[in-house]
């Protein structure tokens, strides 16, 4: 069987396990202020949303994923940099020349498992940021994954939080989204990195292992 975990999609042949809530932080800001504005996460837009700030169609968007930047688009950002790195450093190394210069504002979790903010700062970029939301564990009475199970995991927080809620077994066999939610799996061996950061791309590896 294969399972899903930190992501709330449904995909047939897997099974989704809900671990976690996302918990919007209530927040001002003018976005006319600022023509760059760094995106890690959809959840960033959907923050602006939840406080009720609107889009700003002079300000570009520099997003993580092709899931960030199409969330932006629908919310009314026209001019959206969609990043060939989804690990949240070489994200940062990648957008450091388009940000020179500029007023930039950074949108992010509450913890994060990248050094985003610290690679701008060393870097020379002055930037204001912003804790847009929160990740927070959720638990689960759904049973525990059998042994021989496949997990894949979409995000750093999902591995933490499935640990916490039902331990781990080494049989599992296990798909990371990208590099930074592989650093969390270090201690397996059954572990395969998905080459391209989406959740269809996941579940075909997954199948491998069958």
């Amino acid at each position: 069987m294969i399972y899903l975990v930190g992501s709330n999609l449904e995909f047939k042949g897997v099974k989704t396990l809900i671990l976690n809530e996302i918990k919007y932080q209530k927040f001002s800001v003018n976005l006319a202020d600022f023509n760059a504005i760094v995106s890690t996460s959809k959840n960033s837009i959907n923050a602006l949303k939840f406080n009720s700030i609107k889009a700003d169609e002079n300000s570009e968007i520099f997003a993580i994923g092709d899931a960030t930047a199409r969330t932006a688009k629908e919310y009314g950002f026209t001019k959206i940099y969609t990043a060939f790195n989804s690990c949240g450093n070489e994200f940062a190394f990648e957008i450091l020349p388009h940000l020179k210069g500029k007023n930039v504002l950074f949108l992010r979790a509450k913890d994060t498992a990248s050094n985003i903010d610290e690679i701008l700062a060393s870097n020379g970029i002055s930037f204001t940021q912003i804790i847009a939301y929160k990740n927070a564990f959720k638990p689960s009475n759904e049973p525990k994954p059998a042994p021989k199970s496949v997990i894949i995991f979409s995000a750093p927080s999902a591995v933490r939080n499935f640990i916490k809620n039902y331990g781990w077994d080494d049989s599992y066999g296990v798909v990371a989204i990208g590099k930074t939610t592989a650093n969390e799996l270090k201690f397996t061996k059954n572990l395969k990195i998905s080459n391209i950061q989406t959740i269809n791309e996941c579940i075909n590896l997954a199948k491998t292992f069958f």
